[in-house]
């Protein structure tokens, strides 16, 4: 445990060794030097420096260092990177990686002295007192197994993300975002299951806070200090640095749970909100919707001071719309709540058409991995919908880089429009400050080799992980090498990679090709553990098939076709090359290229598709992909100028 019990923190920080945390101000100092590190990488720590010793889902990671952002795991295993480089962490002793699972702070941290005495916590003895007599009927008992459901969820269960081809948030990075404290809500009949249960709500509220964009949740840990504190709330909250503080009581009225919830703004911006719930003892799945709604009614009145840059709404219903959204899709392959992100979404667009940030989620939804897809046509519309809504979003805001290179990567891998794809490369260099970043340089990489000019990547490859070794250039630089069929220098620059994000699904997925190209399937098959569902199936038919193991082959294929069909089908196709059948595998690769499939531009140089290389059929598909013979236009860029 991070402290003993008994023991509460202090709001004011932590200190780590030579680190101290200053958790009112967002800041890390070593020696009294400040450190600098981003914002996500900060609370990815801070919440491993509250869970110290324990083991931390990866999932729960991405949601307090990314709320209502959807990224891959490998933007986790770079911020783990980041603060290791801080912390002095050159072995990874500190931060030590759970495999398969998260990570692990080895060293409790100790809280900082506190300017406002704590209360204490009350005695055993006086606990006993406190108790009173309620009838323990079925719905009490009910409500407590509930209860213990809930701490469960707020501390561990969280659908499990498998890494992808994912793309980053187009939300923006924000520079005033909302600070909301929940505090411990009182039990008024001083019955010590309504206080564990009053516990369980405040968890809870502060787990859906931390996934929705622009508002950041001030930790359990700073926050249980003030259980018993009997001043003004907007005080406390400046204590705490939030300026928008929730508490609340419970209490048995009439059989019932009564609940009454109360969100303070401390600028005095918007009225104070409070609302009483009362739901029967065995209705509290109801009454946890009525508080998270009140959560988001409150929030949802103080959109107008977000995204200066024109990424906002001063709508509140689109923006409780936009944060329902968020709290659905954020990290979620959940076809159900994919599905039902998107119909937020349109709802927020149909009360604010000029909502950017709202475009720019609905094509983070309908451009990614297609897992909301019922049909293949479905995810044809939805494809053809995503490059709309970013258009929609660039025309309304004033852009930044990374949303022109997303658009950049949906028009080449959903349209083929090579010109178009490059002219927003262009837009995203003349936007980047000195016309070069590792961003920028990993994705032109991506789109060179997708042209056919592996040499040419690879050395940008090389110049974006000279600008940041943990920008992904690693990884797309071994997985260029492996086109060759340069095994050593794949596994050189993939275990450069690996030292700072041992558990990337490509990055293992990768080094087990290294493994079969170099003929060592059993051994691919270990490291294939350490990939994503998608990628271990496809590596695990291939690696079968070349250990003669037929039937494996097959199993894991048939899982791969059952599971990815939709969205996924070029891997099937690569398999079936693998193996030698043909006619398979181009009817895959068929599919892929006219039913949205976003892995089809690695048909150029992917080296499982080698078997097909001498048909007349894989020239058939080059010409489909419309490759140009300089696909950076300069020829074009000379007659311009």
């Amino acid at each position: 445990m991070l402290i003993p019990s008994g023991e509460r923190p202090s709001p004011k920080g932590w200190r780590l060794g030579d680190i101290e945390i200053d958790t009112a101000r967002a800041q890390l100092a070593c020696r009294g030097v400040p450190v600098v590190v981003d914002r996500n990488s900060y609370r990815v720590l801070l919440h491993l420096v509250e869970h110290a010793g324990e083991d931390v889902r990866k999932e729960d990671l991405l949601r307090v260092g990314w709320p209502g952002r959807v990224v891959s795991e490998n933007s986790l295993a770079k911020a783990i990177g980041k603060l290791r480089q801080a912390l002095g962490d050159d072995k990874a002793a500190l931060i030590q990686v759970v495999q398969g699972y998260g990570y692990r702070l080895t060293e409790a941290a100790e809280a900082l002295a506190s300017a406002t005495p704590l209360a204490a916590g009350p005695s055993t003895a006086s606990a006993s007192v406190r108790k009173r007599s309620i009838p323990w009927g079925p719905a009490i008992f009910g409500m407590l197994i509930l209860l213990l459901a809930l701490l469960a969820l707020s501390y561990a269960l969280r659908p499990h993300i498998e890494a992808r081809l994912a793309k980053t948030s187009t939300l923006r990075p924000n520079t005033g975002e909302d600070v909301v404290a929940v505090l411990p809500f009182r039990s008024l009949d001083r019955d010590d299951p309504l206080d564990l249960f009053a516990d369980g709500i405040a968890n809870h509220l502060r787990e859906k806070v931390l996934s929705l964009p622009n508002v950041r949740s001030i930790t359990r840990a700073e926050s249980v200090a003030y259980a018993n504190d009997p001043r003004d709330p907007a005080e406390i909250a400046r204590d705490l640095g939030a300026n928008l503080i929730v508490t609340g009581t419970l209490s048995m009225r009439g059989g019932n749970l009564a609940v009454q919830f109360n969100m303070t703004d401390t600028s005095g911006r918007i009225p104070a909100l409070s609302r009483v719930f009362e739901r029967p003892p065995s209705d509290q799945a109801t009454l946890l919707d009525d508080l998270y709604t009140a959560l988001l009614d409150g929030i949802a009145q103080r959109p107008g001071g977000y995204d200066p840059d024109g990424g906002g709404t001063r709508n509140p219903e689109a923006y409780r719309a936009f944060l329902g959204a968020a709290t659905l899709f954020v990290g979620s392959r959940d076809i159900n709540n994919q599905r039902r992100a998107l119909v937020a979404l349109e709802q927020a667009l149909k009360l604010d058409p000029g909502y950017a940030d709202a475009w720019f989620m609905l094509a983070d939804i309908l451009g990614g991995g297609g897992y909301w897809a019922d049909s293949v046509d479905e995810l044809v519309a939805g494809r053809k919908r995503a490059i709309t809504a970013m258009n929609r979003g660039l025309a309304i805001s004033s852009g930044n880089p990374h949303d022109y290179l997303v658009r950049s990567e949906m028009r080449l891998l959903y349209l083929y429009d090579w010109k178009g794809a490059w002219a927003d490369i262009e837009a995203a260099r003349r936007l980047t400050p000195k016309g070069e970043s590792s961003a920028l340089l990993v994705w032109k990489a991506r789109y060179l080799a997708s042209a056919g000019r592996i040499e040419e990547a690879i050395a940008t490859d090389s110049r974006a992980a000279v600008l940041d070794p943990l920008s992904g250039a690693w990884r797309n630089q071994g997985w260029h090498y492996l086109s060759r069929r340069d095994t050593r220098n794949a596994r050189a620059v993939l275990m450069l990679a690996l030292t700072n994000q041992p558990e990337s699904a490509h990055i293992n997925f990768y080094l087990a090709l290294c493994d079969i190209f170099d003929g060592q399937p059993s051994a691919a098959l270990a490291r294939l553990e350490h990939s994503s569902t998608l990628f271990r199936l496809v590596g695990t038919a291939i690696a079968e098939h070349e250990m003669g193991n037929r039937v494996a082959s097959e199993v894991a294929l048939k899982k791969l076709t059952d599971q990815f069909a939709i969205p996924d089908g070029y891997w099937i196709a690569t398999v079936h090359a693998w193996r030698g059948e043909s006619d398979e595998a181009f009817a895959w690769l068929q599919r892929g290229m006219h039913h949205g499939d976003n892995n089809v531009m690695y048909i150029p140089f992917d080296p499982l598709l080698e078997n097909l290389h001498k048909d007349p059929r894989y020239d058939d598909l080059l010409r489909q992909l419309e490759i140009p013979e300089d696909p950076e236009f300069r020829a074009q860029e000379t007659a311009h100028r």
